[in-house]
């Protein structure tokens, strides 16, 4: 039974590493949404409640839930910055915090995780991206002699 679990753990990771076209070192992020996702979708084994609402008894909040790796933008304080810096700064989705509803944000510039209440998320450019990628597949499978 573990072993199963652990077996689609990993095939959900490996999925969203190579869909976004993530480096291997980031597959702790991914394993972490992986399996947060998985603790609050609907499981056929548990008459299609989630083990999370199995366990607490209570349905889980999942209108936070978000595209993995979107672009994001967060606010940066006054204290934080200096006069002439921006007051946005760009960065990553990766991951949840499972103790609030706040968002693990990579930093490409920092190459550092931090964690941000305050997103905001371009999941519309995600979205149309991941679209983009899907339908250039299907092209490419569907030429003739190639």
């Amino acid at each position: 039974m573990v072993e199963r679990k652990n077996h689609s753990i990993v095939g959900a990771t490996k999925a969203m590493l190579h869909d976004r076209g993530l480096p291997v070192f980031s597959w702790v992020e991914a394993c972490n949404t992986a399996i947060f996702m998985q603790n609050k979708s609907p499981h056929k084994v548990l008459g299609q409640v989630t083990p999370k609402e199995a366990f607490t008894c209570k349905k889980p909040d999942v209108s936070h839930f978000c595209i993995f790796v979107t672009k994001v933008c967060y606010h940066v304080s006054k204290d934080s910055k200096k006069k002439l810096e921006p007051n946005v700064e760009k960065g990553i989705f990766v991951d949840y915090n499972e103790t609030s509803q706040a968002y693990r944000v990579y930093i490409p510039s920092l190459k550092m995780t931090i964690i941000r209440q305050d997103v905001r998320f371009e999941e519309d450019r995600a979205l149309r991206e991941s679209l983009e990628q899907g339908q250039v597949g299907v092209l490419e499978e569907s030429q003739p002699g190639t």
